[in-house]
Formats: C-alpha cells, structure tokens, sequence
C-alpha cells in the first residue's frame, strides 16, 4: 500500500501520471489517475492489484525545501490551522482542508471505482494514502459508508504519516468493525499529531516556539483514527504502549532544540522514501527507487 502511495507522487500539475522506475512494479498495478482542484493539488491513483484488490491511493504533501526554522513553522500551520466542521450524513467533524481536497475528486474518484467493481466484481476496495493523503483516504472511507451504503465498501484503510482527519466524534462513529484502519507512524514525524488532540496541546505547550501555535485550536478536539503501528528509530514497528506518545513528543523536542539540522531530521522522517523516511521500516529493501 506505501509503494501505491509512493507512485502518486508521479502525477504533475497538468494531471499527467508517469511512473516512478520501481513502485509500480511493487504494486502490480496499471492505475488511473484522478486530479482537482486549484493547480490540481488534490489527486490520487486508481487500479487494480491483482492479489489484493481496487487501490485508491491518495496523494499527500511533502516537507518544504529548503528546511529552515520558517519553512516548518509555516508546513505545520497549514497542516494544524483548520477548524473542524460537519458535513452531509457523516457522524462527527473533519478537517475542512481534507475533506475539500476530497470534494474537489469525489464524483472522478467514485466513476473509477464503479468502473473497476464492474470489470472485477469479486475484488475487494481498499483506500490508502500518505500525509495528507492519509487523512483523505479515512474521509472517503466515511464518504462511502455513510453517503454511498449501496456501493462496493472498503475492507480496510491503510495510512502513513496521516494527520488527523477529524475529531473524536469522527473517530467514535467510524466503522471500524466493517472498515479497520491501520495508521502507521514514523519516529519524529510530528505530523501524525496534527491537528493536536487536547492532550498533545498540553504537552506541545513546552515545545520552543511550537507550542504558542496550538494554543488557538483549543476545544478543536481532533482525534487519531485506527490502529497505530509506529516505526521506531530502529526501523522495528511496535504497537501503542502507555506513554508512547510522550516519549515520541520527548525526542521530537530533543531534535528542535537541535537547530536546522534537527528541523531537518523532523522532516526527513516524514517522507514516504527509504533513508529516515516511512519505506525502511514497512516494505523489503528490494523496493527502491
């Protein structure tokens, strides 16, 4: 699922898709690329692997270059600043930005996996996404579940590097039951954390010149979705454990503190490649670009 992830990564601004050398080869896929919005910022890939199912894999953003202490400052804000709001007959609230982005696809996205279910009506659906991308992947998994009840369900969600797509309310009503979420999560991404939940804003409020940004989101209430599996510096995947977040926000501080060059570490880590970034820990070192 990060390897259809990584390939989305191969659709420019004009909407075309052209394969990065090794992802598709990971996944097996021949997909279609689906785009909107201003510059066609909002996309993902379509298609079919053939011992897994349909893949709807959404595209995310990546760190800003150059990294510096503004760049990060200003990546976080927009990722962090955005009042949750409801919509149609979704439980909860979302993040008006991921929800948007899927807005801006949704009829395209939907047409795709009709046709698909319609070619392989004995395959399953399965949505991913990185970053951003993972936030869109859990919003239209709801999407589908509570507007779209007669289409071809998901059987699961696959996410890294996910903000969170809404509050606890979102998170509480989700179907879990039908539709598991499994979110994955890299040592010093802090990405994951954002928009903070209460707690975290608590704990960010010691976190140099960080902190005084999430002040203002206090009452936002925004959760994580799913079932966490985190990638820790050792590349080794764990499950959630009491006083794991604290110890991941602990090392997140610790690389602040460093200067750029532990900005520069945060944001490597969040990258969905080899190296720092989410691929060393959850695919074969066969799977290289």
């Amino acid at each position: 699922m990060l390897c259809a992830c990584a390939c989305t990564y191969g659709i420019d601004a004009d909407g075309n898709y052209t394969p990065p050398e090794a992802y598709p080869r990971a996944v097996e896929w021949n997909p279609a690329p689906v785009f909107g919005g201003d510059l066609n910022t909002n996309a993902c890939l379509i298609g079919l692997n053939k011992e897994d199912g349909i893949v709807v894999a959404f595209r995310g953003t990546l760190p800003p270059f150059p990294v510096t202490y503004a760049s990060i400052i200003d990546w976080l804000h927009d990722i962090a600043y955005a009042i949750p709001t409801h919509e149609g007959n979704i439980p909860g609230r979302m993040h008006h930005g991921f929800r948007d982005a899927v807005e801006t696809i949704w009829p395209q996205v939907i047409e795709q996996i009709d046709r698909f279910h319609d070619i392989y009506p004995d395959k399953q659906l399965y949505l991913t996404g990185h970053s951003k991308g993972g936030a869109m992947a859990s919003i239209a998994a709801a999407k589908i579940h509570f507007d779209h009840p007669d289409m071809l369900q998901p059987a699961a969600v696959y996410t890294y590097a996910s903000p969170h797509p809404g509050d606890t309310d979102f998170g509480n009503s989700f179907p879990l039951d039908t539709i598991p979420v499994t979110r994955y999560e890299n040592h010093l991404d802090i990405v994951p954390f954002l928009p903070p939940s209460e707690d975290f804003i608590k704990m960010a409020s010691k976190i140099p010149f960080v902190g005084r940004i999430f002040e203002k989101e206090r009452g936002w209430d925004y959760a994580p979705l799913g079932e966490l599996q985190h990638i820790k510096d050792d590349h080794e995947i764990t499950d959630d454990e009491p006083g794991l977040t604290s110890i991941r926000l602990g090392d997140i501080v610790a690389a602040m503190l460093e200067g750029e060059k532990g900005l520069e570490r945060i944001a490597q880590s969040h990258y969905e490649s080899y190296g720092p970034g989410y691929m060393t820990g959850t695919c074969s070192s066969d799977v290289r670009e």
